[in-house]
């Protein structure tokens, strides 16, 4: 069951590197299902003394709650992807410089990003989006092929060996940043030439939702 989980979050990460800020709303409702899916699914099969059938019945109702609330409230999910990128990029320089993770650090990161995506949103998000999906997908790539360590666990970069934590870091870095050029190559004209007009009129609408364009 795990395994279908990280899958799942592979190959929604590899969408969301290419198309995250056209398709931002539906990222955002997909990231919010799987993370409710994965927390609740968890606690179910724990608690239940380790059924499937009541932990996949816990991981739909919690992922169902966790799309709500990313889909419905965008600024929190807005918030949550920034957060995510800066967690993520302080995790692989702790990897990288063999130092354990420092709680504080990684707290501090990851409300940076927050802020910053919240922020700046358009440019903010399509880094986030690009690095963010990346690394998701490296991640759970990574781990169904090697089944070294476990891709939930914010401290897993510290229990891969060298060679493995530079292939991984390297293979994120350029995979987000093809991503990023891919994501500015695609947007719509019309979308770069309206931005300028929304944001000095403080009336822009999140992405996806204008038009019923994704």
């Amino acid at each position: 069951m795990y395994d279908y989980y990280i899958m799942a979050a592979a190959a929604i990460g590899l969408i969301e590197c290419f198309f995250g800020y056209r398709i931002l709303r539906f990222i955002l409702g997909v990231l919010g299902f799987i993370a409710g899916a994965i927390i609740f699914g968890s606690l179910g099969y724990e608690l239940s003394g380790g059924s499937e059938l009541i932990s996949i019945a816990a991981g739909i109702a919690g992922g169902l709650t966790g799309a709500f609330i990313t889909y419905t409230l965008y600024i929190v999910g807005v918030f949550a992807i920034g957060a995510a990128l800066g967690f993520m990029t302080a995790s692989y320089v702790f990897g990288i410089l063999n130092m354990d993770p420092m709680p504080v650090a990684l707290i501090a990161a990851a409300a940076l990003g927050g802020v910053l995506a919240a922020v700046l949103q358009k440019p903010m998000l399509i880094i986030a989006t690009a690095f963010g999906g990346a690394y998701a997908a490296v991640a759970g790539i990574s781990y169904l092929i090697s089944k070294n360590f476990d891709p939930l666990d914010p401290e897993f970069l510290n229990t891969l060996g060298e060679d493995q934590l530079y292939r991984m870091a390297i293979i994120w870095f350029g995979l987000g940043v093809f991503g990023f050029v891919v994501q500015l190559m695609t947007l719509p004209r019309k979308d770069e030439a309206a931005t300028g007009d929304e944001e000095a009129s403080g009336e822009g609408e999140a992405p996806g939702d204008t038009d019923g364009e994704v």
